[in-house]
Formats: structure tokens, C-alpha cells, sequence
């Protein structure tokens, strides 16, 4: 599962090591600190994402609750237009 939020992008996929666990992922660790504390995070370069986090499904699922609450704009097509602007500019 790919998720794109405002918080980053990230992989979910199951942990090959323990089928009970899921690794989310994401390609730059500060994506990740924005949901989870950053001593639960890890390196795990697979794929193109450098950093991962493990957890158990309910966890996940307590998580994608916790994002979903998390939304409160009336527009989102507008939001993500004013995020590219600030975006471009920062790197222009």
C-alpha cells in the first residue's frame, strides 16, 4: 500500500521477518517523525526507502485513524495548490 499524505509519503508492506508486523517506509526520515518518535524509526534501505518503521496492524490501524482526524480543511485540491507555491518558492 502506498499512502500520500501531508506528512510524506510511505510504503506499507509486511515484514518478511515476522508476517504479524508491518514496516511503514518512507524515503526521508523526517517524513516519519512527523507521525512516530524517532527512536522507533530505522534504517532499512529496500526499494528506494531508506527509513522504516515496524509495527503490529492494530497500531497501523490506530495511526491511519489519527491521520484521518487530523483533516481539517474544506478544500484539499486548494491546500495542496498552496503547498506546491511554497514549495517552488523555497526551492526556487
Amino acid at each position: 500500500m502506498v499512502i500520500t499524505s501531508l506528512h510524506g509519503i510511505f510504503s506499507i508492506v509486511i515484514n518478511e521477518k515476522n508476517q504479524d508486523q508491518l514496516l511503514v517506509r518512507a524515503k526521508k526520515k523526517d517524513e516519519l517523525m512527523r507521525i512516530f518518535d524517532e527512536k522507533r524509526i530505522s534504517k532499512c534501505s529496500v526499494d528506494g526507502f531508506e527509513f522504516c518503521v515496524k509495527m503490529c496492524k492494530q497500531e497501523f490501524a490506530h495511526t491511519l485513524i489519527m491521520m484521518i482526524k487530523e483533516i481539517d480543511y474544506s478544500d484539499f485540491d486548494k491546500l495542496l495548490a498552496e503547498i506546491n507555491i511554497s514549495t517552488d518558492r523555497a526551492f526556487a
